[in-house]
């Protein structure tokens, strides 16, 4: 239902990954997940918090992923893209939309309590825990860098699946019809800023 290159959704995992620290604790972590929903290609990763950097950096990671920028970004209301949310002026985290305004993309943030406007990532979050969260439940991991490599593994295998009832995989498909959509993503990566929001 969607034009090649015009949105993509992203969102966090509600379960959550573990690695085990140096001192042996285990440490949940949250799980980032985006899909571009024309072809359905995923990307996912594993991040220490849903802090506005984090999810800043995690939103790059996918753009870079997909090898480059769609028209919009659609998250969900959380605190670290959105922080008052409103179907005509959602008063965006500043942070997000500088760092928006700097991949030339907008920011169209789902509306409350309407799951149609999410439903491409909440399914995409579905397959992640069958295809991503099942397989890796029995290993142990004791840094972020060392289950995100998992994590792009069991990525790669779900992206070169085929899909339900077609001869072609999420990855075939983007290929076919999305990347050639995409805007060029920027030759350098977002300068991470720290901006003081001034909530009123």
């Amino acid at each position: 239902d969607h034009k090649a290159g015009e949105k993509m959704f992203v969102d966090y995992t509600g379960d959550r990954m573990e690695i085990i620290d140096q001192t042996g604790k285990n440490v949940p972590v949250e799980v980032f997940v985006a899909i571009l929903p024309a072809s359905q290609l995923t990307y996912a990763e594993a991040s220490l918090d849903q802090t506005q950097e984090s999810f800043t950096r995690s939103n790059e990671r996918a753009l870079i992923y997909f090898g480059g920028v769609p028209a919009a970004i659609v998250p969900d209301n959380l605190k670290a893209g959105v922080l008052k949310p409103n179907i005509y002026e959602p008063n965006l985290n500043p942070l997000f939309a500088d760092f928006a305004e700097y991949y030339r993309t907008a920011v169209l943030p789902a509306r409350v309590r309407k799951p149609k406007d999410k439903a491409h990532v909440e399914n995409a979050v579905k397959i992640i825990y069958r295809r991503v969260f099942a397989p890796l439940r029995d290993r142990t991991f004791h840094s972020i860098d060392e289950l995100n490599l998992a994590i792009k593994e069991r990525l790669d295998d779900h992206n070169n699946r085929l899909l339900t009832k077609m001869t072609v995989s999420r990855r075939e498909l983007f290929e076919e019809i999305e990347r050639k959509k995409l805007k060029p993503l920027p030759v350098a990566p977002y300068p991470m800023k720290y901006i003081q929001e001034n909530i009123l």
